[in-house]
């Protein structure tokens, strides 16, 4: 059993977005509505700190109603049977820059692949009903053919109407909800158990 501290995404002071490139709009930028997590901080080993973020895929907006229903259609999210997206760390290294990168495993339609994020912290703070709490910047690109989502239409001259390079960003507020708590070994095994 070991004593960490339990931090809560904060989803109404959060934001996540992507965007993508697109031969005729340019670039398609949207952003999840719906989406979550928590942390479990070791602050005597940061590497042991456990990370997971859940995301409502249906949640998806891009600001084109016609587009964001194609998006969640089979040829792309597929979010029937595939309503939820995972992000599950394995591990945090803090680099002399003091930003740090966090590795993980990112499941999203059904199929799992590594990722790996840049973090850099915005702010640390206290706030008025004295509740610890710190903002995250994060960056991070997938290849969306890694993850089945192939979908594209050829064009006349040549070329692909969307990119495969999705780039990731995220601003995240999070919340320390408990000091110490008492976690399992396995990892994410059950909820934590607030220490008495």
């Amino acid at each position: 059993m070991l004593g960490k501290e339990l931090w809560e995404i904060d989803s109404a002071s959060s934001n996540l977005g992507f965007s993508l490139r697109h031969i005729v709009v340019s670039e398609i930028q949207g952003r999840f509505g719906s989406w979550g997590g928590q942390m479990i901080f070791d602050p005597e080993d940061v590497d042991r700190s456990l990370i997971r973020v859940w995301i409502d895929v249906a949640s998806i907006d891009t600001g084109s109603a016609e587009r964001d229903a194609h998006l969640r259609s089979p040829e792309f999210l597929d979010v029937e049977r595939f309503a939820r997206a995972e992000f599950t760390s394995s591990g945090v290294t803090i680099r002399r820059d003091g930003e740090a990168l966090l590795s993980g495993r990112l499941r999203l339609r059904g199929i799992s692949r590594n990722l790996e994020l840049e973090v850099a912290t915005e702010r640390i703070w206290t706030d008025a009903s004295k509740r610890p709490r710190a903002s995250y910047l994060v960056h991070g690109t997938i290849d969306r053919q890694a993850f089945g989502l192939r979908w594209n239409q050829d064009l006349d001259v040549g070329g692909v109407v969307v990119g495969d390079r999705v780039e990731l960003a995220a601003r995240v507020e999070m919340v320390r909800t408990a000091e110490s708590i008492l976690l399992r070994e396995s990892r994410f095994e059950g909820d934590p158990v607030q220490a008495p």
